[in-house]
């Protein structure tokens, strides 16, 4: 007998010694893959019966402001599992994706009991100091039903524990603070790969490869969605196998793109949306770029822009994950309480697109529609709404974010928000970003614009980014009318924008009395 066939006896030795107990693999939101998914392998090589299974949590269908993700985001979820579940049905697994609702503590309670659990294994989470201590609950939880719980760290480069301790213990406050800590950090932990069919100890039941009615994934329709339900946007297909697909050509794609701003609004080459659900490493996706920054000067030049991209988000979850009310303004420690006005025509204008601003307005439904916007067009329209014109609080803004875009993580919004907002995390100058002005600089014929905005697609190029001062007789003949069927500008970009400068100039004396200069 040769050594394979050795293995797989043993293989099939010791799941024949098990089959009464099962393990679990719970799938969370932010890992919905195979490859380098360290509970994953650990489930499959434990001695048991392999169960895999996703909760859909109460808590994933509600916002801060009581409404839940929209299509786009649940489309994307729903194709990922899908994808999953297609997977698993391969060897060596055999199995089927288990799809569970309702709040995890309660639903594990109940599966502990039916399948005479002995084990589950799940990515640990890094979202937020309330998540992790709902991760300490469900330990409790398990130990109380004799399961053995093990978590991982693998949504991010480093492990958030190994930071600190480099940090003597303590949370970077500032991202200055987390780069001195770069060179100390090293390279990192290299992806682990899909485990080796010989490796993997388990032997499914029968009944494992036939889909449960009762754990099916649901569709669209069965989470309350209208049969009719307009889908705009299909660029983005969920899924680890679409993820994987992408990355093979990624860097390339990139690096022989053009510089052109018009070229960042329109391309949905990007994998954030994969980073966020974790159908793509992190991990991954480093190793990628590490790869490729050997071939040549441009490699490097991209490895170094797309590898700080990174850094920013390993920074965001640190302080995200440490830090209660992290993700809102009273009572957060590291976010200057500022007076900001409420106003809910504001806010309602803004999260419908109808401000009156060309460039604003097509940024915004581009958010609506797509479920994601390039960073320069989010900035735009973060400043817009904060400390720029509006003065609306940044969580207003952070809230519609977590509502509409595909790839919304929690920290790294909350970081973006709070840094466009001058409410915390930004150094040196603060940046002005007039909303007709900048809009000219990057989309001069207003292609971007008249694609979001079909009400100004007649207009000449001269008057799409300030249709106001456009001729009556200009309007009519492009069908469009302003103050009718376009709204006027909701403020006055020169006496606002004024105004709220002066409020930035107090907020920076603040900023730099807390954080100090950089």
């Amino acid at each position: 007998m040769d050594c394979s066939q050795s293995s797989e006896c043993q293989r099939v030795q010791c799941t024949e010694l098990s089959t009464a107990n099962t393990v679990v693999h719970w799938f969370r939101l932010d890992a919905l893959r195979l490859h380098d998914n360290p509970a994953f392998v650990d489930a499959v090589q434990s001695q048991g019966n392999f169960k895999p299974i996703f909760i859909i949590d109460p808590w994933f269908n509600s916002n801060y402001n009581n409404s839940g993700p929209q299509v786009n985001v649940w489309r994307f979820l729903l194709e990922a599992l899908h994808d999953l579940d297609s997977r698993l049905q391969k060897k060596p697994y055999n199995t089927r994706l288990n799809v569970l609702y309702g709040q995890p503590n309660i639903v594990l309670s109940q599966l502990y009991e039916k399948w005479n659990v002995k084990k589950i294994t799940f990515q640990a989470s890094q979202i937020s100091c309330e998540s992790m201590k709902h991760d300490e609950i469900i330990k409790v939880i398990s130990q109380h039903h004799k399961v053995e719980a093990v978590s991982y760290y693998s949504h991010t480069l480093y492990d958030p524990q190994f930071v600190i301790s480099l940090n003597h213990g303590k949370v970077p406050l500032t991202y200055k603070e987390f780069r001195h800590l770069i060179p100390m950090l090293g390279k990192p932990p290299s992806p682990i790969p899909e485990p080796h069919p010989m490796s993997v100890c388990l032997k499914a039941l029968p009944s494992d490869a036939v889909a449960d009615p009762d754990c099916k994934i649901p569709s669209l329709q069965d989470l309350g969605f209208e049969k009719d339900v307009a889908l705009y946007t299909n660029e983005w297909v969920g899924g680890e196998t679409e993820a994987l697909s992408r990355l093979s050509s990624f860097c390339a794609r990139r690096a022989a793109a053009g510089n052109e701003p018009l070229n960042w609004l329109t391309s949905k080459d990007t994998l954030s949306m994969y980073l966020k659900f974790g159908c793509l490493s992190t991990r991954q996706f480093f190793s990628q770029l590490l790869q490729f920054a050997s071939t040549s000067a441009k490699g490097q030049e991209l490895f170094e822009l797309l590898s700080k991209n990174l850094l920013l988000r390993e920074f965001a979850y640190l302080v995200g994950s440490s830090y209660p009310k992290f993700d809102i303004m009273e009572g957060n420690p590291l976010c200057i309480q500022l007076p900001w006005d409420t106003n809910p025509d504001y806010l309602e204008r803004f999260r419908n697109g109808r401000t009156g601003y060309p460039w604003i307005d097509a940024i915004v439904r581009q958010c609506r529609q797509e479920g994601w916007a390039h960073f320069l067009a989010r900035q735009s329209i973060a400043v817009f709404l904060t400390r720029g014109y509006l003065w609306v609080s940044w969580v207003q803004g952070k809230e519609f974010f977590q509502e509409f875009m595909i790839d919304f993580e929690l920290p790294v919004s909350t970081v973006c928000w709070m840094q466009s907002s001058c409410s915390g995390f930004f150094c040196n100058q603060v940046e002005s970003y007039d909303p007709c002005l900048i809009g000219k600089q990057v989309d001069p014929d207003g292609v971007y614009i008249k694609n979001y905005m079909p009400e100004l697609r007649n207009f000449p190029s001269e008057y799409v980014h300030h249709p106001w001062n456009a001729p009556l007789y200009i309007q009519k003949q492009a069908g469009c009318i302003i103050g009718e069927d376009y709204p006027k500008p909701i403020v006055d970009v020169c006496s606002q924008g004024e105004l709220c400068c002066k409020r930035v100039q107090s907020i920076m004396k603040a900023l730099s009395d807390v954080y100090g200069s950089e």
